[in-house]
Formats: C-alpha cells, structure tokens, sequence
C-alpha cells in the first residue's frame, strides 16, 4: 500500500513487518503529514494534489513505514491512491516530464501573439483588447500551435 508513494519518493521499500528494521516517524514528522494533508480534500484530491503530497514528504525525507502509512490513514487518505494519483508507477518511476519548449517554439508563439494583437487593434481602432478580443487570440494561438484547453501558452517552469 506505501510502495505507490515510497517509490514516487525513491526510496527503498518499506522494510516487512516484524524485520525491526523499521524506523517510527517523528513527532515533527507526524506533524508533517497531519499539516500537510488537512490541506487537502480527500473526496476532491487531484493529480498535482497528490503530486504535492508526495513531494512534501520526499523533501522532508519521511520514509514509509507502517506508521507513515497509519497517520496517512488516520487522516483519512490512502498511500496506494496518493501514490497511483501522483503517477507513480509500480516500478517506483514518475512519468518523464513533458518536453521543454525550444527558444525557436517560444519565438514563433510570441511573433504569432503580435501578429494577432496587432491585427485585432487595427480591426478595433482601439488601444485595448476586449475580453472577447483577448480569448480570441488564446483560440487561433491554441490551435495553431495544439495546444489543449487550460495548457499554458510558455511552459516556464524550469
């Protein structure tokens, strides 16, 4: 049930019960995972909620252990499903990210968002773009470049 979330944070996989080799959370740590999941809906998780969560606790090094997996079931979540919502595969591998835009992609939509600027103005003889004219332009540059709804024109994360 862990290994979803253990793997998304490679780490080893949580020792068998009764190895002794497990190791109890903190108490900082069980707070840690108490702050950390009330400020999600449990009902309502989504993909990058559960992305959040797991790298929470990778960054605090939290490894899984029985315990980890009783404080996240005591708050009402389960590791398996925060795990397989991440996109943390069985074999411990996140998906690889999506490919960075080039310099050249980024250029081209800018030069395409001028264009289309500039010509709405023109067609307007106004010094603002309207909301309309606004998601018009969003439209024509979702197409032109495939694009799906609610994707980010520049990718700027790093």
């Amino acid at each position: 049930m862990i290994d979803s979330v253990n793997s998304g944070m490679s780490m080893p996989p949580p020792p068998k019960s009764g190895s002794g080799s497990e190791k109890s959370l903190t108490t900082e740590q069980q707070s840690l995972i108490t702050e950390t999941l009330a400020q999600f809906d449990v009902e309502n998780l989504t993909e990058a909620d559960a992305q959040s969560i797991v790298e929470t606790f990778s960054q605090a090094g939290i490894q899984p252990s029985s315990s980890f997996e009783q404080v996240l079931a005591d708050s009402g979540f389960d590791a398996k499903s925060i795990g397989e919502l991440a996109g943390v595969s069985e074999d411990g591998n996140r998906p690889p990210p999506p490919p960075k835009q080039s310099s050249e992609e980024i250029t081209s939509i800018v030069e395409y968002l001028t264009e289309l600027m500039e010509e709405k103005l023109a067609e307007s003889n106004n010094s603002k773009l309207t909301d309309e004219d606004r998601q018009s332009i969003l439209d024509q540059v979702s197409e032109k470049f495939d694009l799906d709804a609610g994707d980010s024109i520049i990718n700027t994360t790093a």
